[in-house]
């Protein structure tokens, strides 16, 4: 083989590669010009971000009523909602400590949380007539859900950090701080 054969070679193999990456679309060698077709495809980000509760109420057709503040943990601060076509949340944030709630009337259980994560314990609380499904080290909780009739919900605390979560009481005010709306109970 001639070193111009395996210079042809090797430019050859390197724009099979940068094509094979998405990084060329066309390439001219030897006055022709060769297209490679682009092989990544990205997904676009299904979930959109307010500050507008009645903007993310609106897209999603869920009624949420957030805790008031003082039902959330000491320091925690809200940051922002996020929603989808199918489901709405609120973040609140303390330094590195997030909680996210997590509304909807179309989804519930894990699809809802999105929290796959094994925890050591599962257990149930009741908060004046609500259960509370729950996920953590058995002391704190770090993924919980509730459904009140047709409207269901998640609370993640830092998912998958047991030892890092909410205590029993800390997320029953959270769930009492939404009282006015759809967990009111009858």
């Amino acid at each position: 083989m001639s070193d111009k054969n395996i210079v042809i070679a090797v430019l050859a193999g390197s724009m099979l590669a940068l094509a094979a990456c998405g990084g060329i679309n066309s390439i001219k060698t030897g006055g022709t010009e060769e297209t490679a077709v682009q092989s990544t495809v990205e997904m676009p980000n299904p979930w959109s971000e307010t500050a507008d509760l009645d903007e993310a109420e609106k897209a999603t057709g869920v009624d949420f009523d957030p805790p008031v503040d003082n039902s959330l943990p000491e320091g925690y601060e809200f940051v922002t909602y996020r929603y989808t076509d199918k489901l709405l949340e609120a973040v609140y944030k303390k330094g590195d400590d997030e909680i996210v709630i997590r509304v909807s009337t179309q989804v519930s259980g894990i699809e809802l949380n999105g929290d796959y994560n094994k925890y050591s314990k599962e257990w149930e609380e009741n908060f004046k007539g609500l259960t509370v499904n729950c996920k953590g080290d058995g002391t704190l909780i770090n993924c919980a859900n509730a459904d009140v009739e047709t409207t269901h919900f998640a609370v993640l605390i830092n998912p998958g950090q047991e030892g890092k979560g909410l205590t029993a009481d800390e997320l029953k005010s959270i769930f009492m701080g939404m009282q006015a709306g759809p967990l009111e109970t009858k």
